[in-house]
């Protein structure tokens, strides 16, 4: 319809008009410019405010899990210093608790740190709505250092294979069943596993004691032993350098 007016301005020759009609044409496409850049602002903020939401969310499950996480390592670096101090002669361990703690000193937290919510806003490219660039690159460098420290946490020292190959398969079988990890399943539906703090297999002495001289016999047992050790304290700071990565990102997500 305007642009008939246009014409019909045109024909007539009535400049003036023609003028006014231009301007009202330039001002609509003007406006709905604006207002398609408004609401395209108006979403983008939108889905950031829910992007960082489920980042947040992901951040309080990491700091849980690395709670849990430095737990089950205190628990497990525990059975290997026993095993250490039976093997040097510090400190000797019956047979049965000997075994024990040489088979829970095997025990590894295999679970990987949350980074779903992060990789599928890398995925579909919206990266961009999650801030500024500062608040972006401390995201980024937040998962960086979760790659840094999962490559320390699925490290699996000898150890554990010169340990699970040395202790017989019936002793094994009776650890696992009498001395079971425990599941516990958080709030946030996570499970979580959790090592006895003691246990008591009920087997013959004998088989026991048996079992308990061929692994002590295992030809450089204390290496291996200490070696783990060191690989337990390792992931210990990287549970507590973790924790404060994530509160800190936390931290700064909650003040946007």
């Amino acid at each position: 319809m305007l642009m008939r007016r246009i014409r019909e301005h045109v024909t007539d020759h009535n400049w003036f008009a023609v003028s006014i009609d231009l301007v009202i044409v330039v001002l609509g496409v003007f406006l709905g410019t604006q207002v398609s850049n408004w609401n395209a602002e108006r979403l983008a903020h939108e889905a950031g405010d829910t992007y960082r939401a489920r980042i947040a969310s992901d951040l309080a499950n990491n700091q849980s899990d690395l709670q849990s996480r430095e737990a089950y390592f205190t628990q497990v670096r525990g059975f290997a210093l026993q095993v250490l101090n039976d093997l040097n002669g510090s400190a000797r361990l019956s047979d049965e608790q000997f075994l024990i703690a040489a088979y829970q000193a095997t025990q590894i937290y295999p679970r990987p740190l949350t980074r779903g919510s992060y990789d599928e806003i890398q995925s579909v490219g919206a990266l961009d709505t999650l801030g500024d660039v500062s608040t972006r690159d401390n995201i980024a460098n937040y998962y960086v250092a979760v790659e840094t420290s999962e490559a320390t946490f699925r490290n699996v020292p000898p150890y554990r294979e010169i340990v699970r190959r040395a202790i017989p398969y019936g002793v094994q079988a009776r650890i696992r069943e009498a001395c079971a990890e425990e599941m516990i399943t958080a709030t946030t539906g996570l499970a979580r596993l959790k090592l006895p703090e003691s246990c008591t297999l009920g087997m013959d002495r004998s088989e026991l004691a048996r079992a308990a001289a061929r692994v002590r016999a295992t030809p450089g047992l204390e290496l291996d032993v200490t070696r783990l050790l060191a690989d337990l304290d390792q992931k210990l700071i990287q549970t507590e350098r973790a924790q404060g990565r994530a509160e800190g990102l936390a931290a700064e997500l909650a003040g946007l």
